[in-house]
């Protein structure tokens, strides 16, 4: 997942996983990361969220190990795509590349916080509960008012189209939606499976072992999936390549698919096992958005 600390072939622990390790000291997103990781009342919200979503629906992981997870593969996407893209909050003339990476690390941290109130709608519980939690932190951090809710306005646009269907229209939210988008391994689906759901978004889930973001050769950014089985390929197209569709990044990318180390051509794969939405009943998904 573009780690430093854990190279490829490592089992990939998503409980370990620490953001802090992408922050440099003295930044604005360092600043932030401590209070949203710090907060009772944010690691609260998270753990509610994670009830709504294991406890009560049978989805995967939406709580506090998704949320940096999810920070943590966007900030490496940020890190490598800004090499070509100018964030938006940068090319808008808002604020610097620190803003920007703050708003990107704040969103993503947040995007799932509105499950606490219901799945249905949850990006939009979650701008409100978002906009509650970061109005005063933005305001010490920005001595102009309006520099702050200019920010502001940027997170919650991440927080809000971070689910498929939403086009994202910041550079700041596409990677935000990557990042979400890429925590596709099988320990978030574990608990799920474990308690009896087996469907092909549980098994394809349970067969990948980790998601790789790296800078590409033909496009900018390299994601590549690794699974022990092409049961994966569902989760690669029915999760991740959904989200690439409306990140705004699409042409940017690429996905690489490898089975036990052996690339795949994926749309070969795809004919192959003829990997469909439709093939999975509704009341049998998990969901994984």
């Amino acid at each position: 997942m573009g780690r430093k600390a854990m190279a490829r072939g490592t089992a990939f622990d998503r409980e370990r996983v620490s953001v802090r390790s992408l922050l440099k000291p003295g930044t604005k997103a360092l600043e932030m990361y401590q209070y949203l990781s710090m907060s009772p009342k944010v690691q609260t919200y998270l753990r509610s969220a994670n009830r709504m979503a294991v406890s009560r629906l049978g989805y995967t992981d939406h709580g506090p190990t998704h949320a940096e997870v999810s920070t943590w593969n966007a900030l490496t996407a940020f890190d490598i795509l800004s090499d070509t893209f100018q964030p938006n909050v940068v090319a808008e003339g808002i604020g610097d590349i620190d803003d920007a990476r703050m708003v990107v690390l704040a969103s993503t941290y947040l995007h799932d916080i509105g499950m606490v109130v219901h799945r249905n709608e949850h990006p939009q519980a979650g701008v409100f509960l978002a906009s509650s939690i970061l109005e005063d932190k933005l305001g010490a951090l920005y001595e102009d008012p309006a520099k702050a809710t200019d920010i502001l306005s940027f997170v919650l646009h991440g927080v809000y189209s971070h689910d498929d269907d939403t086009p994202c229209l910041t550079f700041e939210a596409g990677v935000t939606k990557l990042g979400d988008g890429c925590d596709m391994t099988k320990g978030r689906t574990s608990i799920p499976y474990q308690q009896g759901k087996v469907d092909i978004h549980s098994v394809s889930a349970m067969a990948i072992n980790d998601v790789y973001l790296e800078h590409g050769e033909e496009k900018p950014l390299l994601i590549s999936v690794d699974m022990d089985n092409p049961a994966g390929v569902f989760q690669v197209e029915a999760v991740l390549e959904k989200k690439v569709s409306t990140s705004g990044l699409e042409g940017n990318l690429a996905i690489v698919v490898l089975v036990n180390g052996e690339r795949l051509v994926l749309s070969q794969v795809k004919r192959l096992f003829r990997v469909q939405m439709t093939d999975s009943p509704p009341e049998m998904s998990v969901k994984e958005k």
